[in-house]
């Protein structure tokens, strides 16, 4: 996957959006292409996928016009429809009218701070390889003396990112049995609003429960202010719940509910690697990350923190998958990026791959 910076130098709306799709326009047509083919892949009927991202792109217009107004320019600028943008932005929703497939995606661990410190977010993006060949690292502004960082694929509003506030968002995939009515706003929106509005961890919970879903995600949050806070938000058809830190002060997140609510609807494939992520991540904080490793005070930044939560097993480990030639083409994924959001920076650290690759690189990239 090619990594390309994309600063909108203080553009605001539509200027932004047009600006952005004309610019990505060419990796927007290929992308629309390259889900259209997986959605078929998966059984879903080009006629069903169309009609999710209408009515999810209408959820998006009566939740936050603004936002709807940003895709259209976004589309305006690629010379596409936003409907045919929505087969992005609204990948979700379109995936949640399918079974879930593979193994799962995403492994997070994020923590509030330790002895007044920033707070700490990793996380690995793990997905089809031959849907991304080119993803942006977006800056941009969304209101006078603000700015937003995201990374995010051609043409999609925003997913994992920290904002001049100092809060972080990262991006999980959830399962609930209730997904699939195919008319929630799209969930990489909400991420979107979080990162452009809020500066609190309340304002971010509250953003997302105004928001009604039909596809499943955890958004987990960090801010520095008031204090040093994470929360991980389950948002559901079926509603939504806050997950706080644990005793220890740490909050890991894989792809599966952890609301006591939910956990009789969770929904998972018998090949999901969701519980062996979850813990082998929580055996990898059991044998301690000293606080300047998992803060990034240290001088071994994202490198060593990633070679710590892989543990012995190194590139082995269940937190860098590898695609697996047994299962169906739609259904292989890959670590294909690891990422540390640098609150005290500013700054989203990352290396394009898996964990155990950042660890062997000894450095990192900074965005």
């Amino acid at each position: 996957m090619r990594l390309h910076e994309h600063d909108s130098r203080g553009r605001g709306s539509p200027e932004r959006g047009r600006e952005f799709g004309r610019v990505w326009a060419s990796r927007i047509h290929a992308a629309i292409a390259a889900y259209r083919r997986h959605y078929l892949q998966l059984g879903i009927a080009p006629e069903t996928s169309a009609a999710v991202a209408e009515k999810s792109c209408q959820a998006l217009f009566a939740w936050h016009p603004a936002l709807g107004d940003e895709l259209e320019s976004i589309a305006a600028g690629a010379g596409i429809t936003v409907v045919e943008l929505g087969l992005l932005n609204s990948r979700t929703e379109i995936l949640a009218v399918a079974p879930p497939q593979g193994d799962g995606e995403c492994s997070t661990v994020v923590r509030a701070g330790a002895a007044g410190g920033p707070p700490v977010a990793f996380q690995t993006w793990d997905w089809h390889p031959r849907l991304v060949p080119d993803a942006a690292l977006w800056r941009y502004s969304p209101a006078p003396g603000r700015w937003v960082k995201t990374f995010t694929e051609p043409g999609m509003l925003a997913k994992i990112g920290l904002n001049s506030a100092g809060l972080g968002a990262n991006f999980n995939f959830l399962h609930h049995r209730a997904d699939g009515s195919g008319d929630g706003v799209p969930v990489h929106a909400i991420a979107r609003r979080i990162l452009d509005e809020a500066g609190t961890v309340r304002e971010a919970v509250d953003l997302a429960r105004s928001a009604r879903v039909s596809a499943s995600t955890a958004i987990t949050v960090t801010a520095v202010a008031p204090a040093a806070e994470a929360v991980s938000i389950e948002l559901t058809p079926a509603g939504a719940v806050v997950i706080p830190v644990r005793a220890d002060g740490w909050l890991i997140r894989t792809n599966h509910l952890l609301g006591a609510e939910f956990r009789d609807a969770d929904v998972r494939q018998p090949t999901s690697t969701s519980l062996p992520r979850y813990e082998h991540l929580d055996k990898a904080l059991a044998a301690g990350v000293p606080d300047g490793v998992s803060d990034g005070v240290s001088d071994g930044g994202l490198p060593e923190l990633a070679g710590r939560l892989c543990g012995e097993a190194g590139a082995g480990a269940p937190i860098c998958m590898r695609e697996d030639p047994r299962l169906p083409e739609p259904a292989r994924r890959r670590t294909m990026l690891t990422i540390r959001l640098d609150h005290a920076g500013g700054a989203i650290e990352y290396w394009p791959g898996s964990p155990a690759a950042a660890a062997e690189a000894g450095h990192a990239r900074r965005f």
